[in-house]
Order: C-alpha cells, then structure tokens, then sequence
C-alpha cells in the first residue's frame, strides 16, 4: 500500500527545479542525449517547433527565427497593442495560442516543402547547412 502512495505522489509532485526554472539537471540533458546518440545533429529539446524530435531521427530539418515569428502573430500583437502582462490569465492564452499559430504554420510549410522537423536552433557536426524557412512560415501565420 505505501508503494502505491509513493507512486501517487511522484505523479503530482513537481520535480525540482534548477535555476532556469526547469528539472535539475535537465537543461543540458538534450544536447549531451544528441552527442551520445551519435547523430551528426546537435539539438535542445526546448528548440523543437514541430516533426521528429529525436536527433537520431533527423534527416532534412530545417530552421525559423521564432521570436520573430511570435511577434508577428495576431496575438502577440493584440498583447503589445492592449498592453496585456504575457503572465496574466489572458495573456497566457493569447501566448500559447501564438505559439500554436507558429507550429501549425511551420507544420505546414515542413509539409509541403518535405522537411522532417523544424527547429528554433540546430547545428550539425560536419557543418551541413540548415535551410531557413522564416519567411515561408511568415506567410502561413494567418492561414485558418
């Protein structure tokens, strides 16, 4: 029984975090996984936008500037016009429905363009160009 309570409890409790404000440990944790896994492409979890994310998985990926990209969403601009607080209730919302603005975007341009992931940074080892694709996305911000 106080297993299960154990088990219980890890599933609700946070882990603690480092000092960015992320798991102990775990900043750093996708790049050292990358370089282990013997792929030539060198990658941050936290800088996946869409497709594969394994490194092992990559085969043609390619690269956005993505503070740019939120900032010209509709509702990133709504948050500067109107002055919202990005950690207010609206202002969470607003945040993540750009952020999924953004992804659906690059999905799209990833798609039709037959890329395997996109990527806010990416660097490969033997120095294999990444092809950015900002301004494709750019323009499929207001696709609906």
């Amino acid at each position: 029984m106080k297993s299960i309570w154990m088990a219980a409890l890890l599933l609700v409790v946070p882990p603690v975090l480092g000092a960015e404000g992320v798991p102990a440990g775990a900043a750093t944790a996708p790049a050292i996984e990358a370089e282990r896994s013997g792929s030539d492409w060198v990658v941050e979890q936290e800088d996946h936008v869409t497709g594969v994310s394994n490194a092992q998985q990559i085969t043609n990926p390619a690269k956005v500037s993505y503070d740019s990209l939120m900032d010209d969403t509709s509702e990133m601009q709504e948050l500067k016009k109107k002055g919202i607080k990005k950690d207010s209730a609206r202002g969470q919302v607003l945040v993540s429905a750009a952020k999924d603005r953004v992804r659906r975007a690059a999905k799209t341009v990833m798609d039709e363009k037959g890329y395997c992931s996109v990527w806010k940074a990416i660097k490969n080892k033997t120095g294999t160009a990444v092809p950015d694709i900002t301004d494709e996305v750019r323009k499929h911000l207001d696709d609906e």
